[in-house]
């Protein structure tokens, strides 16, 4: 087994981040004989930078947006014709608290879940990982879907701020995944 350069914990095998810290695990280096194709080759993630996960972000917003907003006149049209309005819909996450975030929370959970990505995410070619680049649990899309629906601003500058190194949101960092770049897709 390898240990963390950084804290000194044990890593997993294949691992692309150190469990305790997050520091980046030392990969093996390549030899020149090829390996057995039954061996596999060590993973190396490429971590999705700032700027496509804000594009896929916006991309969500407008788009799984309009489909909120449908719903949401669904819901307040009939307010309007019965005389006098409800609410004035609003379909920004983490802008208000109330159904809005849990239709994102639910939105994001799902997508990330179910795909690991969510069409922003798509669109961008990114998608959501654990830390060994396989795929999240339901318990790790709630956590990472949570920060995204109810609170994106303080999430994002407090990642920025504490985990620069894995380009994580403080709620990924919590529910120990990363964001990386789809090669399937490429």
């Amino acid at each position: 087994m390898v240990n963390c350069e950084k804290c000194g914990a044990e890593l997993k095998e294949g691992a692309a981040f150190c469990q305790q810290c997050g520091a980046p695990a030392p990969q093996p280096q390549p030899s020149t004989a090829t390996p057995a194709p039954e061996m596999g080759a060590p993973k190396v993630i490429d971590l999705a930078g700032w700027g496509d996960r804000i594009i896929a972000y916006i991309i969500d917003i407008i788009l799984a947006g309009i489909v909120l907003g449908i719903l949401k006149a669904l819901i307040f049209i009939p307010s309007w014709v019965v005389g006098g309005m409800v609410g004035v819909p609003n379909y920004v996450p983490w802008s208000t608290f109330g159904l809005d975030n849990l239709f994102w929370l639910v939105y994001f959970t799902f997508m990330d879940l179910t795909y690991g990505q969510s069409i922003g995410k798509m669109v961008m070619k990114i998608r959501v990982t654990n830390l060994e680049g396989g795929p999240i649990d339901l318990t790790q899309a709630a956590i990472e879907a949570f920060g995204k629906a109810f609170l994106l601003p303080l999430d994002v500058i407090l990642g920025w701020i504490f985990t620069p190194q894995k380009s994580q949101r403080i709620f990924t960092y919590l529910a120990r995944t990363i964001v990386v770049k789809d090669k399937t897709l490429r």
